[in-house]
This record gives structure tokens, C-alpha cells and sequence, in this order.
């Protein structure tokens, strides 16, 4: 019987660790953002996998919109934190995760497009920040044909 209880144990505690291990490790008390103290941690810097950097979204008529994702995977060690993202354009709404997406896990930077009046080949870019080894900045690119 107490085997039983001391397995019990065992496997609440590792189910307690676990859980705790997806948090933010920099969340604080001192009023710092924690996405500064992930820009500068460079020796917690991980690694970023694209499924894709450059999506053709086709055509879309006027008065349409049409949403992109770009899919991605920390492949690294360590939590993996969207610092920055910006579109070459204010016609490009872009939404993207505010939590740090943990080791062996995704997340999505989605850019929705509106063609309100336009017509013609749409080019625009998409610039991350991101705390990767190798290299911080990213661009992704989303493409297609506004029509009449």
C-alpha cells in the first residue's frame, strides 16, 4: 500500500514540475517588461523555424480580404519570445502571440489584407524581431493580385 502512495507521489510532483516549467521565466516584481529582459538575455537565445517566409495569397476582388498565416516552431531550448513586428504598410493588420511560445512549440504571425480600392500586384513585408541565435531580425512576405 504505501508503494502505491510513494508512485502517487512521484507522479503528482513530476505533473507539478511540468506545469511550472510554462511560465514566463521573465515575469517579475520589478515593473521590467519581460520581452527587454528576453532581448537582452542573449545566452537564453533560441533557435526559429518558418514553415513558410513567403506566402502568394493569389487574388482578391475589391472589397474583399484575405488573411495569411505564417506558421513557426521554436526549435530550441529555451522560450522563444516575439519582441517586435511591424508591416511595410498600414494596410497589412497583423496579429502574433504576446506569450513566449515554449521549447518544441508553435505559434502563428497572422497578416490580414483588405483590398479596399486598389489594383495591381500587392508586394508587402512583414519585419520580426525575435530573440533567435544566429539572427534576430526576419522578414516574411505575403504577395498576390488586387483586382477590379
Amino acid at each position: 500500500m504505501n508503494f502505491k502512495i510513494i508512485i502517487f507521489f512521484i507522479f503528482f510532483v513530476c505533473i507539478l514540475i511540468a506545469c511550472n516549467n510554462y511560465k514566463n521565466p521573465y515575469q517579475n516584481d520589478k515593473g521590467i517588461d519581460p520581452l527587454l529582459i528576453a532581448a537582452i538575455d542573449t545566452a537564453h537565445y533560441t533557435l526559429i523555424k518558418w514553415e513558410d517566409s513567403l506566402i502568394d495569397f493569389g487574388a482578391i476582388k475589391t472589397g474583399d480580404s484575405v488573411q495569411i498565416k505564417f506558421n513557426f516552431k521554436n526549435i530550441g531550448n529555451t522560450p522563444l519570445f516575439i519582441l517586435k513586428v511591424r508591416a511595410s504598410c498600414w494596410c497589412v493588420q497583423l496579429n502574433f502571440p504576446k506569450d513566449p511560445i515554449m521549447p518544441g512549440g508553435s505559434g502563428m504571425i497572422s497578416a490580414t489584407i483588405k483590398n479596399s480600392s486598389y489594383k495591381g500586384f500587392l508586394h508587402k513585408t512583414i519585419s520580426i524581431t525575435t530573440n533567435t541565435k544566429i539572427r534576430s531580425n526576419y522578414t516574411l512576405v505575403l504577395q498576390g493580385k488586387l483586382l477590379e
